[in-house]
Formats: structure tokens, sequence, C-alpha cells
């Protein structure tokens, strides 16, 4: 396929995306000003503080503090024990695998050797009401083995009496993490899928976010998201790397993101908007489109994930990229920012 044909096919997805997430928005701008006039909310949406519920009032927790404290320092003293095992065995590795799941077991498979990491006193975030799975996220500094420090949001999730942790995002620089609505007795409230309380529902906030960092500034959700690297800093780097690679190597480069198939999770922030915790996927073609073209050479974050070091035709390349964003309150007009990341190569493809 040329040019044309990359530029058509580029058009076409944009063009799909757009009319879905266009849709998406018109039916919660409807849902909105339904609820907003005296209508039922379309989903069940609790209380943003419950500080109006007297203790004994509420609902008994479907994982108390203690539980998810303990759960929490299960799983990660584990990880150390089995990450400093030597020598390796096979059943240390599984036994370690076990500890993660979803994007986070996707990123340690990939990243081989098991990473060593110290972890501070955590601030629990236990959410009171929800449905199973059941899950929790906790905000701890992590220290890495040449003694970097980073704030750190995680969220695990049960299954099968077993807790795993689903994901892992560090706090960007000169970020912090918002303060979380809470109850009487310290549990945070989650949100559903689709509430409609907040600017952009829990559903929406990844196939936002990948179409902002398609599309940056010239996209229909400039505005919605702030600007910054993982958004229109995507967009800016794909535009300038798509003219370097076609007029300097005479190869193609695409970059696609889109919203993972990983849980997304989200709690009530005290000032009525929503922290959300969700993960994309990019994957990266660089591909031959005249011949004789010079080899494509494999990058060396990828050399883990394949023999080869160079292709003569295709290499395509896949991460996961684990995401916290904040999200004003519905109304606010402001816009939602990123502040936590985590990602890395997940797959390697060559021909």
């Amino acid at each position: 396929m040329g040019p044309r044909g990359d530029h058509r096919e580029a058009d076409v997805r944009g063009r799909g995306r757009r009319d879905l997430l266009a849709l998406a928005l018109t039916l919660l701008a409807a849902t909105t000003a339904c609820s907003g006039s005296g209508g039922a909310p379309a989903t069940r949406t609790p209380s943003a503080t419950g500080s109006s519920a007297t203790p004994a009032a509420l609902a008994a927790p479907e994982v108390t503090l203690v539980e998810a404290g303990r759960a929490l320092a299960g799983v990660l003293g584990a990880d150390r024990v089995l990450s400093l095992a030597s020598p390796r065995q096979d059943a240390d590795d599984r036994n370690r695998a076990r500890q993660f799941r979803d994007g986070q077991k996707a990123l340690n498979d990939a990243a081989g050797a098991p990473a060593r990491y110290t972890w501070g006193r955590p601030q629990l975030l236990v959410p009171r009401e929800q449905r199973g799975p059941f899950w929790f996220a906790a905000i701890v500094d992590r220290e890495d083995e040449t003694g970097d420090v980073r704030p750190a949001v995680l969220t695990l999730i049960e299954e099968g009496g077993r807790w795993s942790i689903s994901s892992v995002s560090l706090l960007e620089p000169g970020m912090r993490a918002p303060e979380i609505a809470k109850d009487a007795q310290g549990y945070a409230v989650a949100l559903d899928y689709e509430d409609p309380t907040v600017a952009i529902s829990p559903r929406l906030m990844a196939p936002l976010h990948a179409t902002s960092a398609e599309e940056g500034t010239a996209g229909f959700t400039a505005g919605l998201i702030e600007k910054g690297p993982h958004t229109t800093g995507y967009a800016d780097e794909i535009a300038t790397k798509r003219l370097f690679y076609k007029e300097k190597q005479c190869t193609g480069y695409d970059s696609i993101f889109a919203a993972s198939g990983f849980p997304v999770q989200a709690l009530r922030t005290a000032d009525g908007g929503a922290m959300v915790m969700y993960s994309l996927t990019r994957t990266t073609t660089v591909t031959s489109k005249v011949e004789p073209c010079g080899e494509i050479r494999v990058p060396p974050e990828a050399r883990g994930l394949t023999k080869e070091t160079s292709v003569t035709k295709e290499l395509r390349t896949v991460e996961v990229q684990q995401y916290v964003s904040v999200v004003p309150a519905r109304n606010s007009r402001k816009s939602a920012r990123i502040i936590g990341y985590l990602g890395g190569l997940t797959k390697v493809f060559v021909s």
C-alpha cells in the first residue's frame, strides 16, 4: 500500500473513531441533561463524601481497610522475596507472575529480569460500595535500585480469593494525587463507568485520551484533555517521525493508540471530580515502501523481545501504557489532566 493508501486508511480510522466517540458524547450529554432536569439518573452513583450518614447507618464495606492493608502488604512482600531469589527457579518465576494481572502482568512478563523495589507506607483508597470483582487502590512511594523515589498509584483486584496488582502508574514530576472523597469511616467512593456527574465518564477517558494522542490539537478532543507529553506530545512525535521516515529512510511510519481491554477504575475526588485509572495500547509500525530500502533497525528497548536486530520489510511493536488521570466535575469548564504513567513494550513482530 502506497502513501495515499496509508493516508486513506488513517482517515477512515480517524473518522470511525470520531463517529463512535461523537455518538457516545451525544448520548452522555443527553443523559446528563435528563438527570439535571429532575429525572432519575441513568446509573446509581453513591454520595460523593458520605458525610451526611452516621457511621451506624453506613453499609458494611465489601473490602475492609484492614483486609486491603494485609492484601497489599502480602503482594508486595511476596514480590520482593521472589525477585530476590537466587539462584532463580521456575517455581519462583511462576509464583511471582501470580502477584500480577492485566496490564501490569504484561509489562512484568516482557521486562524479563525482575526489578527490585522498596515500598513506603501506603495510603489506602478502598471503595465502600462496589460490585465484584472487588478492588482497591493505594498511593505509595516506590524506591528503585538507584535510590530514585516516585509516588506510585496501584490498583489491586481480587479473584478466587487471591489479590493481584492490576496496574501501577508513577506520578509525573510535579504532579500530586488529588484528595479523594471519603466517608466518616475512611472509605472512598467508586464511580460507575457511565457516571454523569463528571466531565468525562470513566468509560470514555481511555478512548478520548487515545484520540488526543493521535490527533493532538487538531482533533475534536482539544480542550477536553490538557496538552502534555502523553497527549498532544505523542501526536507531535508521530507527525515528526512520519516525515523523517518517509524522507530519510524511504519507509512508512504509523502509530495508533487504543483503549485496552484491561479494567478501568475510578474514585470520586473531594471536589466532585474523579481520579481514573486505565490503560492504553500503542501499536507502532515501520514498513519498507520502496525497493531497495535500508534495513529497519530494531530499537534497543525492543531487543529483549526478539532475536532480530534489523528487519527488511516490517517492524511492529506494541506497548502497554498505564495512566492515572484527574477528571473535573461536570460543568466545571476545566480540562482533564494526566498525572501518572507507566508503560513499556510488551510485543514485537518482525518480517
